[in-house]
């Protein structure tokens, strides 16, 4: 019985294909059809947008032709001129996004993405302050009213009070509650213009550049320099590193001040 030229297995006769593998029995070796393999990469092929750099070179001379044709006088081609120059901007901006390749392309991305990012927090802070502004505007006009309110309660307690009438104490109790009522609209007043504040700042940290501080170099600490000789290692130690006997120890502690007598006091 032969056997499969791939995997060894048996391969019975007059087999076309390999019972074990399933390959053709007639097909060539691994060996003999390993061939190399050509690889090719695929390019993207964009139709309809040219490179930035040619854009962004017809938008200046357009710009440049517009301008010159409005200071001459002929105010209709010379506007058609500037409105196509401007036009220009978004393929320009299209092209460097597709080939961010060259320093042109690069910078106009960077500015692009910068305008934009601006141009959003502009917009969350005028739509949040413009949101602080109606709540002030409103809680102003709620205020302004209290305020009237409690001057009336006021007036009214003092000839209360000197009329004897016994509204006195009502009316010092309403004048409390709109005094409380106006410094808790203040207190509303106050978070409204703050939330607005918050959020502009959270919005500005968002497009604010990041600010790389390098460490600057290190002053290396040289060793002070002694102007004593060092002196070589002996066996003995030298006179002030001594050990100290027992009676030089007693001497050294510091002895307790002597004690006055007190004089007995005549009676």
């Amino acid at each position: 019985m032969d056997s499969c030229s791939h995997c060894g297995g048996p391969l019975p006769e007059a087999a076309t294909f390999c019972p074990s593998c399933g390959r053709r029995t007639d097909a060539p070796p691994p060996a003999a059809r390993e061939v190399p393999i050509d690889v090719q990469h695929a390019e993207p092929r964009y139709f309809g947008l040219a490179t930035p750099d040619f854009v962004f070179s017809a938008a200046i001379v357009l710009a440049a032709v517009g301008i010159a044709l409005l200071v001459a006088g002929y105010l209709a081609v010379g506007l058609i001129a500037v409105v196509l120059a401007i036009c220009l901007l978004p393929a320009f901006l299209a092209g460097a996004r597709r080939w961010p390749d060259s320093p042109l392309a690069r910078l106009g991305i960077g500015t692009a993405d910068r305008v934009r990012d601006e141009a959003g927090v502009a917009v969350e802070s005028i739509s949040a302050w413009s949101r602080a502004g109606r709540d002030v505007a409103r809680l102003r006009k709620e205020q302004f009213g209290l305020r009237r309110e409690r001057d009336a309660r006021i007036r009214r307690l003092g000839v209360s009070f000197y009329s004897d009438d016994g509204q006195a104490d009502t009316l010092k109790a309403e004048a409390k509650a709109l005094d409380d009522r106006m410094e808790a609209n203040q207190r509303e007043l106050q978070r409204a213009i703050a939330g607005a504040r918050r959020q502009t700042r959270k919005g500005r940290a968002t497009v604010a550049a990041t600010e790389v501080i390098k460490p600057g170099p290190e002053a290396s600490v040289e060793p002070e320099q002694t102007a004593e000789p060092v002196t070589e290692l002996t066996a003995e130690p030298p006179a002030e590193d001594a050990p100290l006997t027992r009676a030089e120890e007693v001497d050294d502690e510091p002895k307790p001040a002597p004690r006055k007598k007190r004089q007995a006091r005549s009676r």
